[in-house]
């Protein structure tokens, strides 16, 4: 008898804790979607907290706006970038805030014929430029000599070789021209990464850029060119030395491109115009 009266004892306490349970259960009470909420909006606010440090202090990513580094990247590529091998500035962090000065962690790693995102120098003449991220080839460290003998580039009194190998023909999305480029492999002096390939127009041949007077790069300081040497406006022509605490990363892959100007918001666009044959394709 013991024995049944407590069986019902445990069975009438059990249904009494599941009555009690069920509310809270309740997909359609006010408690569970306020508890909802709650948990939807403290998942939110992780993400973006953890999303945010990678893309601050490990790994980032920008769209290629211009053809200064084709045939490497082009109009739409969307690099790769290692933010963490240089170490971090203020332009580590989206805005720039002016939080610190210099860089922290920075090993002085930076190798010739790397290529690099960094924030445009500082010009109080043009302030719209300041805030513009650039993509270019790292040609000369701090202390190298360089110059540009007819689109030969020399550092410390050597040369590059420059092996000629085919033609292309290259549609700028931006100033809606096609350009026919000579494309050479160049091997950088002294530089420890492998030949890459880099565009010349033939006309331009003796334009001033590719004819650059030999400087002293300056201490904290890098001196950069695009691989569409033509239609580059780097340390040869306007944007000068660029400081150290300037970088943002080293560009290692591209993860995503898109073909004829279309913008990433543009998504009925994307599948007609990605080109797939550069997707997670090495960048040297």
């Amino acid at each position: 008898m013991k024995d049944k009266n407590a069986c019902r004892n445990m069975t009438s306490k059990t249904d009494k804790e599941i009555s009690e349970k069920k509310p809270a259960e309740d997909k359609n009470s006010q408690e569970y979607k306020k508890q909802k909420r709650k948990e939807d909006i403290r998942f939110i606010v992780v993400f973006v907290f953890f999303f945010s440090l990678f893309r601050f202090f490990a790994y980032d990513w920008y769209i290629v706006p211009s053809c200064s580094m084709v045939p490497t990247l082009l109009i739409g590529d969307m690099p790769f970038v290692e933010k963490w091998r240089y170490g971090y500035s203020k332009h580590s962090i989206w805005f720039s805030p002016n939080l610190f000065s210099g860089r922290l962690f920075f090993k002085n790693n930076v190798k010739r014929g790397e290529i690099i995102v960094f924030k445009h120098p500082y010009n109080p003449n043009t302030p719209e430029t300041n805030d513009i991220n650039l993509i270019k080839r790292v040609i000369a460290l701090p202390g190298d000599r360089v110059s540009v003998n007819n689109g030969i580039i020399r550092v410390n009194g050597v040369d590059a070789q420059l092996t000629p190998k085919d033609k292309m023909v290259y549609h700028d999305t931006q100033s809606h021209q096609f350009l026919e480029l000579s494309l050479y492999e160049e091997k950088l002096p002294l530089a420890d990464v492998p030949t890459h390939t880099v565009a010349y127009i033939d006309e331009m041949k003796n334009s001033e850029p590719n004819n650059f007077e030999e400087v002293t790069v300056p201490e904290g300081h890098y001196f950069v060119m695009g691989d569409d040497r033509d239609c580059s406006k780097d340390s040869r022509c306007g944007l000068g030395f660029i400081p150290a605490e300037n970088l943002m990363g080293r560009a290692i892959f591209t993860i995503y491109s898109i073909a004829n100007g279309v913008k990433l918001w543009e998504f009925w666009l994307w599948f007609q115009n990605i080109r797939y044959e550069r997707l997670l394709k090495r960048i040297i």
